[in-house]
């Protein structure tokens, strides 16, 4: 079943660019690779944000088999298919496969857009709850966003335990994703929210993150241009050389 794997993740201070070499040109493509994998888009956090966002960088995985693309990664582990540097801050990693249950758009025949900023709202459902409120989150709220035209497509995704690659209680039961047209003006619709709102009682967290670029298939990677496998290979010595640098190995799952 078709599920995402979102990755929440933070460099290390001062090391974008060590980090932003490796995520872009190494470690998404090592993905790619992995059987499992669909695609993948980068997103950075936005200027226009609800609250200060918790992590500067979103990725959005798609994958038809979260269970095999886990046991690629773990497969991977400790070889030169899935290497990284140490550019980035691993004790505040937050990823997770989610899986959806509802979805809505605007815009039919564009079914899958990927040029348009990203709002993710991350809510947290008590267990007895979570019937009551995904059923009002497709036949209320998502109806209620798309009559802005700022909205471009919403959907709500939950957590399960299937698939994912380590045994964990997540932060948020529940993700919402929206494509938007223009952020500040969708927020507009975020901001006024009724105090008898169900969400108004929930732990809930919204960041709007912007495209680093269009998104990256599995297609594209295994049909790389000599050029691109250049590119690809030399930041993959730069990152193995940062490794070696602070004595640590050079690879893990995140």
């Amino acid at each position: 079943m078709q599920a995402f794997l979102t990755v929440l993740i933070n460099p290390v201070e001062g090391r974008d660019a060590d980090f932003n070499d490796w995520y872009t040109h190494v470690h998404i493509r090592d993905v790619m690779r992995f059987a499992g994998s669909v695609r993948v888009q980068r997103l950075v956090a936005s200027e226009i944000q609800m609250e200060a966002p918790s992590h500067r960088y979103f990725t959005l995985y798609d994958t038809f088999d979260p269970a095999l693309l886990s046991r690629e990664h773990r497969d991977a582990m400790g070889t030169r298919r899935m290497v990284v540097t140490h550019a980035h801050d691993k004790a505040n990693v937050i990823n997770g496969y989610y899986y959806p249950i509802a979805a809505r758009t605007n815009a039919p025949t564009d079914l899958t857009p990927d040029d348009q900023p990203l709002i993710l709202e991350q809510i947290d459902v008590p267990m007895a709850q979570r019937a009551d409120f995904e059923d009002w989150y497709a036949a209320e709220r998502m109806p209620a966003l798309l009559t802005s035209p700022a909205h471009v497509a919403g959907m709500l995704l939950r957590f399960d335990p299937a698939g994912q690659m380590l045994e964990f209680d997540p932060v948020f039961s529940h993700i919402a994703l929206w494509r938007v047209a223009n952020v500040h003006a969708a927020l507009a619709s975020w901001r006024n929210l009724p105090t008898d709102s169900p969400l108004s009682t929930l732990k809930r967290k919204v960041g709007c993150f912007e495209p680093m670029a269009p998104y990256l298939t599995r297609d594209h990677v295994l049909q790389a241009s000599d050029e691109l496998l250049e590119i690809e290979e030399a930041a993959r010595r730069r990152a193995e050389a940062s490794a070696a640098t602070t004595g640590q190995p050079g690879v893990k799952w995140r």
